[in-house]
């Protein structure tokens, strides 16, 4: 191969070329069977041409809109209900008496009640010294435990912080695409379901806390009197009765009101089929967790153990021998669809708090292709008057100038896809804005050029120093415009944030596509062809 040949497939242009191949075929599919279809020739290309990587909006395609918020008190109480574990624990550890059937909630506190003021003394002392975080009250025999005002405000935004993350598993597992999930205001979550029709599997899958929990079952029943009567219908503040799931027969259980184990130390779920054939759900268990199982197996052998979801006894077994492995199964009369919606809340994890529906709405799909229909024929007007403009103006160089545009369009679009973001209307308005802060790139290097020219130096030369000194100006201007869009995408909400995200990808995009791609262009042409001027000329003549 000759040295002519090597520099023809070793420049920048070939590069670019090679970009656009290899991005289009992972952004576009061609569709021939329009050939065979009974459409208009004016619409078979834009047809057979689709772009099966790009996911639309809300706006764009139909869906639903919901907005819910996080029972933020309902985390706090968790709290506590898990320092009132600990705090217990350690009073049994000390020696130290209570009086458990006065221990109860008041007003986001917890009360405990003993014998006498000394005891109550040496149980504040005991909370204060190993408790830091806990704000402690005592009032003659009654000890009042809260979390701290920097414990509680920490809880508050890290539990929707917390849900916005869960939520955000849950659907990607599912196959939501185009999904926007975002804290809108102290407690609220926006949740857009782009081009969704079983929204109400999704608004299942969303509310469903997930908060697993292994209990050691005391006693069960067909119904709920049976077990209070033998606490004269007041159970006491250390047990609770939850129901069995509704397709496993009217059952109640007797359990304590404190988990035996969590299911935050789950690591892994998955559905699966026991050796009777059956659909179960399989999970593992870290390496605390695990230890902690076998604990509770060694020390409660012959006993039966239930899996509490959401204060739902899912499954109950016999504790035939210690499980020390950390590998465990929910049993149950599980559809496949039933199996894989638990495995997906408990690899995403449980919710601090509850969510709660506060409205939804749904955006048609025909009203979707009305918009996009509208935003690609703007997108085409403003192509179409930059094209007259630029070949008008800068002849042969005004084309390029396009060509530079067209490819900044595209790498919009491969980054959209690349990084999954999801094309709204408000995204199409920021294209439309990038089309013409591209053309102002080209018009700064052009004209630069011209003022070389004027001045006697050569075309090579020219296009050279036009670049290089037009692209301080041009990373300027542009740094400040994507430093607004970084500003509009932390703090909009889900239309801006589509704005903002089409305008910081042109803003890219025109850096490379406008300087580099543009100027690779020039410089091909000028060692591989006979072109001295590209419409350049006349302007120096005219300047000069």
């Amino acid at each position: 191969m000759s040295s002519r040949a090597v520099r023809f497939f070793t420049s920048q242009f070939m590069f670019w070329v090679g970009v656009f191949v290899i991005g289009s075929y992972f952004l576009f599919k061609i569709d021939t069977s329009v050939f065979r279809q009974n459409v208009p020739w004016s619409q078979r290309f834009a047809k057979m041409i689709k772009v099966p990587n790009i996911n639309l909006g809300i706006d764009l395609q139909g869906g639903a809109h919901l907005v819910v918020s996080v029972e933020i008190e309902k985390a706090i109480e968790n709290r506590l209900v898990a320092e009132g574990k600990s705090i217990g624990q350690l009073f049994k550890h000390e020696n130290l008496k209570q009086l458990p059937e006065k221990k109860e909630f008041k007003k986001s506190s917890m009360e405990f009640s003993f014998e006498n003021e000394d005891a109550a003394s040496a149980a504040y002392g005991m909370v204060k010294g190993h408790m830091s975080h806990l704000k402690l009250v005592r009032k003659g025999k009654n000890v009042f435990v809260s979390l701290s005002p920097q414990e509680s405000q920490r809880i508050r935004l890290q539990s929707v912080e917390q849900a916005v993350n869960i939520l955000k598993r849950r659907l990607d597992t599912a196959g939501v695409q185009g999904l926007v999930v975002q804290q809108h205001g102290e407690r609220q979550i926006v949740v857009q379901l782009p081009g969704e029709e079983s929204v109400d599997e999704k608004k299942e899958l969303i509310s469903k806390t997930a908060h697993l929990e292994f209990k050691i079952v005391e006693k069960e029943a067909m119904n709920r009197d049976s077990l209070l009567d033998e606490y004269d219908g007041e159970l006491p503040a250390d047990k609770v009765i939850v129901p069995g799931r509704e397709d496993s027969g009217e059952k109640y259980y007797l359990v304590s009101a404190f988990p035996d184990l969590t299911g935050d130390h789950i690591t892994f779920a998955k559905e699966d089929f026991d050796q009777y054939g059956k659909m179960v759900v399989g999970f593992k268990l870290d390496s605390v967790g695990a230890r902690e199982f076998g604990e509770l197996t060694t020390n409660n052998t012959g006993k039966p153990l239930g899996v509490v979801i959401d204060n739902v006894m899912y499954s109950v077994a016999n504790i035939s021998e210690p499980i020390t492995s950390g590998s465990c199964q929910i049993s149950g009369n599980y559809t496949g669809e039933q199996a894989r919606a638990l495995s997906i809340v408990l690899n995403s994890g449980a919710l601090q708090a509850p969510l709660k529906f506060e409205y939804e709405t749904r955006v048609g799909a025909s009203l979707g292709q009305d918009s996009i229909a509208k935003g690609l024929i703007s997108c085409l007007v403003g192509l179409g008057l930059l094209f007259v403009f630029s070949v008008f103006y800068y002849k042969l160089a005004g084309f390029f100038a396009f060509l530079a545009l067209l490819f900044n369009l595209f790498l919009v679009m491969l980054f959209l896809s690349w990084f999954k973001f999801a094309l709204t209307l408000p995204g199409i308005a920021g294209m439309v804005l990038t089309i013409g802060m591209a053309v102002d790139a080209s018009v700064l290097i052009y004209e630069r050029i011209r003022e070389l020219l004027a001045e006697g130096v050569t075309l090579r030369k020219a296009v050279q120093d036009g670049f290089a000194g037009a692209m301080v100006v041009i990373l300027d201007a542009n740094f400040t415009t994507f430093l607004t869009g970084l500003v509009l995408f932390k703090f909009g909400g889900p239309a801006i944030r589509g704005f903002a995200v089409t305008l910081m990808a042109g803003i890219v995009a025109t850096i490379f596509a406008g300087v580099f791609f543009l100027r690779s262009i020039f410089l091909f042409l000028l060692d591989f062809t006979n072109f001295k001027c590209f419409g350049l000329k006349a302007i120096k003549n005219k300047a000069a």
